[in-house]
């Protein structure tokens, strides 16, 4: 009985042996060739992705440059553009306000001699001095033509003046109101540039582990990495063709506002 259980443990061995070695032979080499078709696989997306990463790469500088090239020209024309609503009918306005004043200096001590007269007519009656009221009152009266006059001087080139201010406000409003659309489109391009700056920061990050990547020989992480990284310049190249797009709509902006100002 014993040699019959022995024997039945042996031959239970030899199989187990046997199908180890069948296991061995048969995975070992398989799980090689597996490792290797990957790694050549990721070699060939490697160097499809780096043409395209290339690419991209440069037409996004190249982009970007552009981008910057007209936003500074937009700007430039925007300052401008705001500097001629200021001076709008400026020449005018201070001819009209120095007028203005100028009458207002000159007929100053009139009016204020004029006041004083009807100050002093007004205590006299409070003292019950009717002797100097009436003198007072005299002397008021004889300049009460004069001061007509100027008070509707004054008056006239006020009023010249302030017209011909609103008249400059609404000059200056239609100007405005075009360049409201400025104002809407920066907003855009902000907040474009905003996610533009959080795929930046993602493709940095990619490109670190990308390089640690070629660094250690993996093809496979270098393959994905890289992917990544086109994939983050595409939105990239996406979000300035966008950019591109508002700033051109910009452009043509300032050119509606421009062709609004006075000549």
């Amino acid at each position: 009985m014993l040699n019959r259980t022995n024997k039945y443990n042996r031959v239970v061995t030899i199989v187990l042996v046997f199908m180890m070695c069948l296991m061995m032979g048969i995975s070992g080499p398989s799980y090689a060739l597996a490792s290797d078709s990957v790694w050549e696989a990721a070699l060939e997306d490697i160097g499809k992705l780096h043409d395209t990463f290339i690419g991209l790469e440069s037409a996004n500088q190249l982009e970007k440059q552009q981008i910057q090239d007209l936003r500074k020209q937009n700007n430039d024309k925007l300052k401008l553009i705001n500097t001629r609503v200021q001076l709008i009918d400026m020449v005018k306005l201070d001819k009209l306000k120095t007028e203005a004043e100028q009458v207002q200096k000159k007929y100053a001590p009139l009016l204020a001699e004029y006041s004083e007269l009807g100050r002093k007519a007004t205590e006299a009656r409070k003292r019950k001095d009717s002797k100097s009221a009436l003198l007072y009152d005299l002397k008021r009266n004889r300049l009460k033509t004069s001061v007509n006059n100027a008070r509707q001087e004054i008056k006239g080139k006020k009023d010249a003046y302030l017209a011909a201010k609103k008249i400059a406000s609404a000059k200056a409003k239609v100007v405005k109101d075009i360049l409201i659309g400025v104002q809407a489109l920066k907003r855009q391009i902000t907040a474009e540039n905003q996610k533009m700056a959080e795929w930046n920061k993602d493709r940095a990050a990619a490109d670190k582990r990308y390089k640690a990547a070629v660094k250690a020989g993996n093809a496979v992480t270098t393959a994905s990495e890289l992917k990544q990284i086109v994939a983050e310049l595409n939105r990239i190249h996406d979000a300035q063709n966008k950019i591109m797009g508002w700033e051109r709509d910009v452009a043509q902006t300032l050119r509606s506002a421009e062709a609004k100002l006075p000549s």
